[in-house]
């Protein structure tokens, strides 16, 4: 007897057709609403595995979006909906990460610089110096060079900020090293280990370089995706942490062992995107809201 198929309202639905890749489409009998009874990401997917596990690697090696899809034969909005399924994958990477041991915090910025989210004084010009037009993205590592980058507001960020976004990624930490900000000190009161300024210590042996070249490799990764909506901007520092975090471990291996690096992430992140038990369609994707509530929030 044939499987039964409900609408997410409930209702029994009918055939209506096929997918071009030969996928049983059906249609609500009550709301009309035409779907897929395979919920995962990739059921509706016109290309093989071997492309997206291809399209993961352009990733991987930071290839931009343009170049992957023209090496690939897809279509560009195709390259973007395949990019927003790993990125989807990676939303909830980052409260998994642990740190421990010595433990580096600072934070960096972004220039807030789409029309809709960015502040103007009264006579029209740009607002001066560190203003609301910076969005804050706050960054810790550990010397194993496990770090972890996080969107926390506009301008600076505040105590509750640390606090509320990375209380879940410490572990047994034994050092913090900052830069002498007020607003980390409740953060690092909760954690009873020293706490050293590089800049006030007489200690010539800790530094914030590690931090500081982390800021580096992020920055040259958000400028090489220059035009990147500013409401991704999380979705694209989850990408950017998960290749940090395998690859910077092995930085000085030699090529053999990053290929392979590259592959174990490639399989890892299509395992994930295959298993992903939820519809993602491109229209779902265009209305994605990313952190749109922090760009409209002026505190």
């Amino acid at each position: 007897m044939p499987k039964t198929i409900f609408c997410i309202c409930g209702t029994k639905a009918v055939k209506k057709g096929r997918t071009a890749s030969n996928v049983q489409r059906y249609r609500c009998l009550s709301c009309g609403k035409s779907f897929l009874a395979d919920k995962k990401s990739t059921g509706f997917l016109k290309h093989s595995g071997k492309i997206i596990k291809q399209f993961i690697g352009f990733m991987i090696d930071d290839v931009s979006l343009e170049v992957a899809a023209r090496n690939l034969s897809i279509d560009i909005k195709t390259a973007h909906y395949y990019r927003h399924l790993v990125f989807d994958t990676l939303r909830d990477y980052q409260s998994t990460i642990k740190l421990n041991g010595t433990l580096l915090i600072d934070e960096t910025f972004i220039p807030i610089r789409e029309k809709p989210y960015k502040l103007l004084r009264s006579d029209g010009k740009d607002i001066r110096g560190l203003s609301f037009n910076q969005l804050c993205i706050i960054t810790m590592i550990d010397l194993n060079s496990i770090g972890t980058a996080k969107v926390s507001s506009r301008a600076s960020a505040q105590p509750e900020d640390f606090i509320r976004l990375f209380n879940m990624n410490i572990g047994n930490v034994h050092l913090i090293i900052h830069d002498g900000n007020p607003k980390q000190v409740q953060f690092m009161k909760q954690f009873d280990c020293p706490r050293i300024n590089p800049r006030k210590s007489d200690l010539t042996e800790y530094s914030t370089d590690l931090v500081d070249s982390f800021h580096s490799s992020l920055k040259r990764y958000l400028f090489k995706h220059a035009g990147f909506k500013l409401k991704n901007t999380q979705h694209y520092l989850n990408f950017f942490v998960y290749r940090y975090n395998h690859l910077s471990k092995d930085k000085n291996s030699d090529k053999k062992t990053i290929i392979s690096i590259k592959e174990k992430m490639i399989i890892d992140l299509y395992k994930k995107v295959i298993k992903a038990d939820k519809r993602i369609k491109y229209t779902e994707y265009l209305k994605d809201l990313g952190i749109t509530d922090i760009l409209e929030n002026i505190r």
